[in-house]
């Protein structure tokens, strides 16, 4: 026999004995690393999050800098995120004559890539808020959120730090602004004005029409994603393809609350075709050109915050109070329309209150999150 001839196949087959049993080696070591990081980490993370959520209502931003590797830049622009996030909660409930009375988180682990030096983290934050308005300290309203993190921990000294988080924040991330400031508050006479009680005629349930807004809200409620409050265990609707990542999911969620629950039915120019979306589905400023021009929807009021919550001759108790649960809120930043929001209700003062996703938002008043130089239209959906 002529070794030669076999030698070339022999080789190929020991190295690809060699490749295998190295590859399995390596995924074995790789999943035990990565075990056993998340046992280190696991109480780390627990802490973290539990201070993160009493650190917006005491304000004190020293509770949570432990957490972070501040020998890196990467680490202080982290924490500086942070210190942002408390300082816009803080002035926007100023303004609002508000306080909040409770924030407290859980998260889940959806993933975990481990290296030889640090450990990243794939997680989300569900977020359940409280809060009550000065002149009614009795009522407490609340809310939910759901921030999605990307955080990178090391081992300094021996102890894991954040050097990295990376997160869309329903608190802070929506402006296109830099140190954005939130919008003056709501005046006295507007306060008395939304907070009004209806009236018996107003009270009374109105007439199913072609939209059927209680099913639209519903649906919000269900689909509303990581944000506390939501249903589905805090997933989106599988039927459909999520945008975040690749532009953001809000109008898509939108549309979903139209169709879905609202039974507004799809057309050539607005629909999902189990796969994709038309652009008048899952873009904002198409949607809305959608809605006017074909009459599904008018414009009740555009302005800054303060042009829709006072009383004006065209709308004597505001336009805050023409909105309708079911209804929808534009938001538009430097000249373009850059999110929507379903209206899912009101708080104690009769401020509208919405769902939304990139980020998610489970009954947040409409305004928290964006700053003073933001426009808002406001959307009434035709019956």
């Amino acid at each position: 026999m002529d070794i030669k001839k076999y030698h070339k196949p022999i080789g190929l087959l020991l190295a690809l004995i060699f490749l295998t049993y190295f590859s399995i080696s390596f995924f074995n070591k790789t999943v035990q690393t990565t075990s056993d990081n998340k046992e280190e980490i696991k109480p780390v993370l627990d802490e973290f999050f539990k201070r993160r959520g009493s650190v917006l209502l005491s304000g004190d931003l020293t509770e949570i800098e432990g957490f972070y590797d501040k020998s890196s830049t990467y680490g202080r622009w982290a924490l500086d995120h942070e210190r942002r996030r408390i300082e816009y909660v803080k002035g926007w409930s100023e303004k609002r004559n508000l306080k909040f009375t409770e924030a407290e988180s859980f998260y889940r682990i959806k993933s975990i890539k481990a290296g030889e030096n640090s450990i990243w983290v794939y997680l989300v934050e569900t977020m359940k808020m409280g809060y009550a308005y000065n002149v009614k300290s009795n009522i407490i309203n609340y809310m939910g959120l759901g921030i999605r993190h990307s955080i990178q921990l090391v081992k300094v000294d021996g102890k894991w730090l954040i050097r990295r988080d990376w997160y869309y924040d329903p608190l802070d991330e929506d402006s296109a602004y830099i140190d954005a400031a939130p919008a003056d508050g709501i005046l006295p006479e507007i306060t008395s004005t939304v907070s009004k009680p209806q009236t018996e005629e107003e009270a009374k349930p109105k007439k199913k029409g072609k939209y059927d807004r209680e099913g639209a809200v519903a649906y919000a409620d269900k689909y509303a994603g990581a944000a506390w409050g939501s249903g589905n265990n805090y997933e989106y609707n599988p039927k459909y393809r999520d945008y975040n990542g690749i532009g953001g999911d809000c109008t898509n969620f939108v549309s979903q609350v139209l169709h879905e629950g609202g039974g507004l039915p799809m057309d050539y120019v607005w629909f999902f075709d189990g796969k994709d979306s038309s652009t008048a589905w899952a873009q904002a400023p198409a949607l809305f050109n959608y809605l006017i021009y074909t009459g599904k929807g008018k414009l009740i009021a555009k302005g800054y915050y303060i042009d829709m919550v006072k009383p004006t001759e065209q709308h004597p108790k505001g336009a805050i109070a023409e909105i309708e649960k079911g209804d929808l809120i534009c938001y538009e930043e430097k000249g373009e329309i850059v999110h929507f929001g379903v209206v899912t209700g009101f708080d104690s003062m009769g401020i509208p209150v919405v769902n939304t996703h990139t980020s998610d938002r489970y009954h947040v008043p409409f305004d928290l999150g964006w700053d003073k130089r933001v426009i808002y239209r406001f959307i009434h959906i035709n019956d």
